[in-house]
């Protein structure tokens, strides 16, 4: 392949993002080098599982998954912002997670609102059925038809027509109580395509602003579909991003009637892989041409340098296909001035699941090898995912916030939930291998990375990356890097003292109720918060070793059961 580049290069100057776990770059990038998983139980304030859940997969109104990868944290100051209150309660949270999101990839790219040029600027944000509210919203306009549904079983069930009216009267209050009731506002609040038209009207934007939905690939979608956009010149600078907070049962039950979710695990590009779990999140990229960059002063994180797209045709509306996947990536090298096999590393779409890893796998090894054979283990393999689960039409976004990070920092990022690599690495795609550990480069060198996204329907989506400034100071760990991706452990240690066993096992079964909401990246922090205040003089100790949250909390109810029925007595022995 020709070292001449035929694409303009892109130059993302800004960026930020909100995922489980973290809502700034540098704490990102600390999950990332740190392999921090963030799945945990689902909240009941976010789904109720006494309702949704059923360890059947036959079960066809539930889901068989328990765990998703959550944010925490956000609030919309939608005073601060000047937003007025009743559109704020009228719109979906999709439109001011996304529109705060962009706003922050605008001050890291240098703008404010007041600054930025408006004439030839735009957004474009990859986002699918909007959000959770959306569909609450449309609930209350479905009354009339539980309406009805509680008239033929009243009838049926023969109760009196008074106390039928009267019983459809306070169900109407309790069952619309919740839901917001509409106004002009509700509209345009609850529809996925406003969300960018939100950002370009709060910043006056009149170089276009529209939604990109493609399913699982959206947000990849929305930074090749700006970056054409500025290669054709018909815009300057654009806000490129994805959003995504549908976790709900319409998607969760969805995907379990698919066989799509994992009731263990997520294990990425690994032997037992079983399926995903789900996530959410938002990124955003601030975009310019490189040549525009440079003029203005800019700090680049990393260059765009080629992009491509493929759909899988015949090849069936969920089932992927290498060969189209393949060709994807072919596209977006085909004028990016390096090849497919010289990137060192690959951040993939890598959902665990049974058929698409293996897939994804050959359909690189297949574009790596197309201008002849790749060394063996020379193209790293990882997935975001293996930390933040599945976030739909916010995962490519965030991958490609991944590999920038990776590209600018010159490290090969770690892939969490490998312990058993894939066959398909020794067989289908001997080019690759799973970047279980994580590699250090030296900081002046030239790094290249692909990051990709697919999504229902059969789009795929391939952008090539190439670093460019020096690394940014904004993302440097408050630790060091090795030490960092060195402290990742299967399992930790969690520590407990008392002055009897009865209190020791009052003891275990609080830590077992604190353990239940926990993520698997707050096990580290539990169990140093736990030694901090063991006593090494109390006569009754223990320790439990532990992996996940329901795990620790099973083991710690065993324990209080052992502390309570067979522990020795004070001052026989410490224990």
């Amino acid at each position: 392949m020709t070292e001449d580049s035929t694409n303009p290069a892109i130059a993302i100057v800004g960026m930020s993002m909100w995922s489980p776990g973290a809502h700034d770059l540098q704490g990102f990038w600390e999950n990332v080098l740190a392999r921090r998983m963030q799945f945990r139980k689902f909240p009941e304030s976010r789904m109720s599982l006494d309702d949704y859940w059923s360890a059947s997969p036959d079960d066809v109104d539930k889901t068989y998954a328990d765990r998703g990868a959550f944010m925490d944290g956000f609030e919309f100051d939608w005073v601060g912002r000047r937003i007025p209150e009743r559109t704020f309660k009228s719109t979906d949270l999709t439109h001011w997670l996304a529109l705060e999101t962009a706003l922050g990839a605008l001050t890291d790219a240098g703008y404010s609102r007041g600054s930025v040029p408006t004439g030839r600027s735009a957004a474009i944000v990859g986002n699918s059925l909007t959000g959770e509210e959306s569909r609450m919203w449309s609930m209350r306009l479905r009354w009339p038809y539980v309406k009805r549904a509680l008239a033929v079983a009243a009838e049926a069930r023969q109760l009196d027509s008074s106390v039928a009216d009267a019983l459809a009267e306070t169900m109407e209050e309790v069952y619309k109580g919740p839901l917001v009731e509409p106004s002009e506002d509700t509209l345009a609040g609850m529809l996925s395509n406003t969300i960018a038209g939100r950002i370009c009207n709060y910043l006056d934007f009149n170089g276009g602003g529209y939604v990109v939905d493609g399913a699982c690939a959206s947000g990849m979608l929305a930074v090749a579909t700006a970056a054409e956009k500025l290669a054709s010149g018909a815009a300057d600078f654009v806000l490129a991003g994805g959003v995504d907070v549908s976790l709900d049962p319409l998607e969760l039950v969805g995907f379990a009637r698919l066989g799509a979710l994992t009731r263990g695990d997520m294990n990425v590009y690994d032997a037992s892989r079983s399926g995903f779990i789900p996530g959410e999140g938002c990124g955003f990229v601030a975009l310019k041409r490189l040549e525009d960059a440079r003029a203005d002063g800019d700090y680049v994180y990393a260059t765009i340098r080629g992009w491509g797209i493929s759909t899988d045709g015949k090849g069936g509306i969920t089932k992927p296909r290498a060969e189209t996947q393949a060709e994807m990536i072919r596209r977006a090298y085909s004028g990016a001035g390096f090849a497919a096999s010289e990137v060192a590393f690959v951040e993939g779409h890598g959902t665990g699941t049974p058929v698409g890893d293996p897939v994804e796998l050959a359909g690189v090894q297949q574009a790596a090898q197309t201008d002849g054979p790749v060394e063996a283990r020379s193209i790293g393999m990882t997935s975001l995912k293996s930390l933040i689960g599945h976030t739909k039409a916010a995962s490519g976004i965030l991958a490609l916030i991944k590999a920038t990070m990776a590209v600018n920092q010159r490290i090969l990022p770690p892939l969490a939930g490998c312990t058993d690599p894939n066959p398909a690495f020794g067989t289908e795609a001997p080019a690759l291998f799973p970047l279980v550990n994580g590699e250090i480069r030296d900081s002046s060198e030239k790094m290249r990375a692909g990051a990709q996204a697919m999504g229902f329907g059969g789009i795929n989506c391939h952008v090539a990356i190439e670093s460019a400034d020096a690394p940014s100071s904004k993302l440097t760990p408050s630790q060091d890097v090795r030490t960092m991706m060195a402290s990742y452990q299967d399992t930790e240690v969690f520590v407990l003292s008392a002055d009897s066993a009865v209190d020791l096992a009052t003891r275990a079964r609080d830590v077992a109720d604190l353990a239940v909401p926990l993520s698997v990246a707050e096990l580290l922090d539990f169990s140093a918060k736990l030694s901090r205040v063991i006593s090494p003089t109390a006569p009754f100790r223990a320790a439990v070793v532990a992996g996940r949250p329901a795990q620790l909390a099973e083991r710690m109810r065993q324990l209080a059961v052992i502390c309570e029925n067979s522990a020795p007595a004070s001052g026989q022995a410490r224990w």
